[in-house]
C-alpha cells in the first residue's frame, strides 16, 4: 500500500493515508446520500409517506437548523415564527413544601406552519416519532422553573410529530416534570399557592420566534384528576416577554480595546446570546388551596385538648405538688414533641406562619398554668395572715407579692383613722358589766370580774369579712392560694376563647 501511494512507511505515511481514507469516506457518502436525492423526480407525489418524508426533509433541499420564515398574503417572507401551544394535565401531586416545587405528568404540542413540507398532493398528514423528529425543524422551547423532568415512555420516548399537506407540523410530547413554586406558607396550613408553568424560548428572541396560546382550551386539565393535599381551585394561562439585559460592561470589552481590535469585534464581543434580549413566554397557573381536614383532627384538635387538661390542675389543691407538677410538664412536653412533628415537613423561613402562632400561645396558656401552681403554692406555705382594705383582685395581688410592707402600711393607717377604744361602765348593781369594743353589740357580764381579766374577740374575714376599725379584713395564705385558683378557672379558659376568636379570623380572612 506504501508503495501504492509512493510514500514510506512511517509516521508521514501514516498520516496521509489517515487523510486519503477520510476524504473517500466522505467523498462516497456524499456521493451515496447526498447527490442522488437532489436530482428531481417523482417521489413527491407516489403517494408512499415514507419516500414523500425523505424527499422534502432531503439535507439539499431542507435545512433543518433554519426556523420556517412565514409568508404573507404578498407572498414575502419575514417576521417572527409563530408556534402554538397547548397543554394537557394528567397529574398534579407530591408538592412538597421542604422542596419548595410539585410534580405534574403532562402532554404539550406545538403548531407550527412550515412551507417547505407541503406536499398537496398527498391528501392525509406524514406521522412519525424520533425519527421524523429528527428530519424537520422544531423549536427550542425549556421550562423555566424546571426541578427535573423527563419525556415519558415504555421502551421508547412519547413523541408524536405529524406534517399535514399544507405544511402545517404538530409536535406532541408527554413530560414527567418537577417544578418549582416559590409558596407562601404565612398562612399555613390554610394557605393558597399558585404554581406556575413557564415555557419560553430559549434558542430565538421574540423578533425571530413567537410563543402563542392556543385560541381554543390552552391549558386542558384531566376530568379525573384528584389530589390528595391540595385541591386545584383553578388554572388560567398568560402570555409575557421575558426581557434579559446586561447593566454593566464586561472586563473583556476594555481587554480588546487595549489590544487594538476594531469596533466591529467589540460589537461582535457584545452579543451574549441569552444574556441579552426578550425572549417569548407562556405561563400557566395553577391555584392550589391546602386540605386542612388532617391537620385539623392530627394537630389543632389534639393541642387544643392538651391545653384544657392543663387546666385541670386549678381544681386540685394549691399542695397538691406531685399531682399538679406532673399534670403541667406532661402536657408541655407532649404538645411540643406534637408540634415538632407537624413543623418538620417545612423549610426554615424568615417570617412567622400561622401554626408558629398557634404555637406560641398554646405553649405559653401551659406555661402559665405552671407559673399559676408555683405562685398559688408559695403563698400557701406562707405563715403569716395578709391584711387587706378591700377584698378585691388590685389589694389581694398586692398584698400577695408584698405582704410584710403591705400589712405595715396597712396597721400605720388603722392607728391614724383610729384605735379599738373600750367603754367600760359599771352600773351601781355591780350586777351587769358592759364592754363594747367599736360598733359591736353589747356583751353582758353576769359576774364582773377585774378588768385585767377580760379578753376581747375581734372578728375576721371567717366571720362574713366584717370590718374591723379602719375597714381592715384579714385573708390567710390558704385562702388567698384557694381565692386565685378560683379566679384562674375562669379567666385561662376567657383568655383562651378570645385567641381562638382572633386566630380563625385570620387564617380564614
Amino acid at each position: 500500500m506504501n508503495g501504492y501511494y509512493g510514500v514510506s512507511s512511517g509516521h508521514g505515511g501514516g498520516a496521509l493515508w489517515t487523510l486519503t481514507v477520510t476524504v473517500l469516506t466522505y467523498a462516497t457518502f456524499y456521493v451515496k446520500t447526498v447527490q442522488p436525492a437532489c436530482q428531481e423526480d417523482n417521489t413527491a407525489s407516489s403517494g408512499n409517506h415514507v419516500e414523500m418524508l425523505m424527499w422534502l426533509t432531503d439535507p439539499c433541499r431542507y435545512d433543518r437548523w433554519t426556523r420556517p420564515s412565514p409568508t404573507d398574503s404578498n407572498g414575502k417572507t419575514g417576521g417572527p415564527t409563530r408556534v402554538f401551544t397547548r397543554v394537557y394535565v394528567y397529574f398534579l401531586g407530591s408538592v412538597e413544601a421542604q422542596q419548595l416545587h410539585f410534580t405534574a405528568h403532562i402532554l404539550i404540542r406545538y403548531r407550527w406552519r412550515d412551507d417547505r413540507l407541503v406536499h398537496s398532493s398527498s391528501k392525509s398528514s406524514i406521522q412519525g416519532e424520533n425519527k421524523l423528529k429528527e428530519r424537520v425543524w422544531i423549536p427550542h422551547v425549556y421550562i423555566v422553573n424546571e426541578h427535573d423532568s423527563n419525556i415519558m415512555g415504555s421502551g421508547r420516548q412519547d413523541i408524536l410529530v405529524t406534517v399535514q399537506p399544507d405544511g402545517t407540523v404538530l409536535y406532541s410530547a408527554r413530560l414527567k416534570v418537577s417544578l418549582l413554586c416559590m409558596m407562601n406558607l404565612q398562612k399555613f396550613p390554610f394557605d393558597e399557592q399558585t404554581c406556575p408553568l413557564i415555557l419560553e424560548s430559549w434558542t430565538y428572541n421574540n423578533t425571530h420566534l413567537e410563543l402563542v396560546w392556543e385560541h381554543d382550551s390552552p391549558a386542558v386539565l384531566n376530568s379525573n384528576l384528584r389530589m390528595t393535599e391540595y385541591n386545584l381551585v383553578s388554572i388560567w394561562t398568560n402570555a409575557t416577554v421575558s426581557e434579559y439585559a446586561l447593566t454593566k460592561s464586561t472586563p473583556i470589552d476594555e481587554n480588546y480595546k487595549n489590544k487594538g481590535y476594531s469596533p466591529s469585534v467589540i460589537e461582535h464581543v457584545h452579543y451574549y446570546g441569552k444574556f441579552a434580549g426578550n425572549y417569548s413566554q407562556l405561563i400557566v397557573n395553577f391555584e392550589l388551596e391546602r386540605e386542612v381536614g388532617h391537620y385539623i383532627m392530627d394537630y389543632y384538635v389534639p393541642s387544643i385538648m392538651l391545653v384544657v387538661v392543663s387546666w385541670v390542675s386549678f381544681w386540685l389543691d394549691p399542695n397538691a405538688v406531685p399531682g399538679r407538677t406532673t399534670l403541667g410538664t406532661s402536657t408541655m412536653l407532649t404538645f411540643i414533641t406534637l408540634s415538632r412533628n407537624t413543623g418538620s415537613s417545612l423549610p426554615k423561613v424568615s417570617y412567622i406562619k400561622a401554626t408558629e402562632i398557634w404555637f406560641i400561645v398554646c405553649t405559653a396558656f401551659i406555661f402559665g398554668s405552671l407559673v399559676e401552681f408555683a405562685f398559688v403554692n408559695t403563698i400557701w406555705r406562707r405563715k403569716k395572715n395578709v391584711e387587706l382594705k378591700k377584698v378585691n383582685s388590685k389589694h389581694i395581688f398586692k398584698s400577695t407579692l408584698t405582704p410584710q410592707m403591705q400589712r405595715k402600711l396597712s396597721i400605720d393607717s388603722g392607728i391614724d383613722k383610729g384605735t379599738i377604744s373600750g367603754k367600760l361602765s359599771r352600773r351601781e348593781n355591780k350586777s351587769k358589766s358592759l364592754l363594747s369594743v367599736g360598733d359591736l353589740d353589747p356583751v353582758v357580764c353576769p359576774h364582773p370580774e377585774p378588768l385585767e381579766n377580760f379578753s376581747i374577740r375581734v372578728p375576721t374575714l371567717n366571720d362574713n369579712k366584717t370590718s374591723v376599725g379602719g375597714g381592715l379584713f384579714t385573708l390567710t395564705p390558704q385562702e388567698i392560694a384557694q381565692w386565685i385558683d378560683q379566679r384562674s378557672r375562669i379567666a385561662f379558659p376567657a383568655a383562651f376563647l378570645v385567641f381562638n376568636c382572633f386566630y380563625w379570623l385570620y387564617v380564614y380572612l
